[in-house]
């Protein structure tokens, strides 16, 4: 991981691209398939991280770069459509993103930047963002927004977020963990339920499904061992998983309790997922996202970094894309 040359190549990669480009001459090269753009990497607090002074933050500080909190955005092309898996506190800079991928409005706020929200659970990284699309800033207008029904009722029933819903700048879009809904272009959202501490929603991931090729996210877990079905029944689905890797090992936050925080840790993730390369089916390509700021992967010569390379693993940075 490069991170001095992350800006750079993000900077070049939007220079180069419009989703709202001129209408294409007849002859034209075909539409790109939808895809999944990489928008945050990180963990709640942000990197650098909010009053960090690690080595991991003191370096990135120092390279005048940052990472954002993990999300996706879902590109489909074909249709002009965006999707946002959770609202982050970065979602303004996210937003930035995309919209000089599709080419922004000459002037004025944009008040239908994205075509729709998927929310993973409360937690703070995961739907703060959300504030952004009401009265007092974008102000958008029924902006879908999927959620599981406690999800939807935690947003309904509490401030700020029920003004969002009253003064409709989010349409409420309630789905089970479990079920399907069903986009523009051949491609599919799964909820997929997701043990994680339940203070205020239910947690889940998503499977997303595009006409050739599926991708997994879980930015947010408890120990794989708890998923029923296995993660591992989910992992061969898919061909592409982004799953949580908050922590690396269990002594990197000495003043706090990993295990009250929950979250499975790379170290053992990877010893449970190697063994699906040893499986009948192809085992998917696996990234880890949702880095903490102590997580030793965010350091771009740390032996562990090298160490999960060597293992055929990768870690997830923005600008990533994924085809589907």
């Amino acid at each position: 991981m490069q991170l001095r040359g992350l800006s750079v190549c993000l900077a070049l990669f939007l220079a180069t691209t419009s989703l709202r480009a001129a209408e294409r001459a007849p002859g034209a090269a075909e539409t790109r398939p939808p895809f999944v753009r990489v928008i945050g990497s990180v963990q709640d607090g942000g990197f650098p991280h909010a009053a960090c002074s690690g080595l991991a933050c003191r370096r990135i500080r120092a390279n005048g770069s940052q990472r954002y909190v993990s999300s996706l955005a879902l590109i489909l092309p074909e249709s002009e459509k965006i999707y946002f898996f959770d609202a982050t506190p970065d979602v303004r800079e996210q937003l930035q993103i995309v919209a000089d991928a599709r080419g922004p409005l000459p002037d004025g706020v944009d008040r239908a930047p994205i075509d729709g929200v998927f929310l993973s659970h409360a937690h703070m990284g995961h739907y703060l963002g959300l504030a952004f699309f009401g009265y007092e800033a974008i102000h958008t207008r029924e902006l879908p927004v999927y959620a599981t029904p406690r999800m939807a009722a935690f947003l309904r029933d509490n401030g700020p977020w029920s003004q969002l819903v009253e003064k409709e700048n989010i349409s409420l879009r309630e789905v089970s963990p479990g079920a399907t809904v069903s986009l523009e272009d051949g491609v599919s959202v799964t909820l997929v339920p997701s043990p994680h501490r339940e203070e205020y929603t239910d947690t889940v991931g998503f499977l997303i499904r595009g006409p050739e090729r599926a991708l997994l996210f879980v930015p947010d877990t408890d120990s794989w061992q708890r998923w029923s079905p296995s993660i591992k029944d989910w992992l061969e689905q898919v061909d592409v998983a982004l799953l949580d890797g908050t922590f690396y090992s269990g002594d990197e936050l000495p003043n706090r309790a990993i295990e009250e925080i929950g979250h499975p840790l790379v170290a053992s993730s990877m010893d449970r997922f190697e063994k699906l390369g040893q499986a009948a089916h192809a085992a998917p390509e696996i990234l880890f996202i949702h880095m903490n700021h102590s997580n030793p992967l965010l350091l771009a010569a740390s032996p562990e970094l090298a160490a999960l390379e060597r293992r055929g693993f990768k870690i997830a940075a923005e600008g990533m894309e994924f085809d589907l």
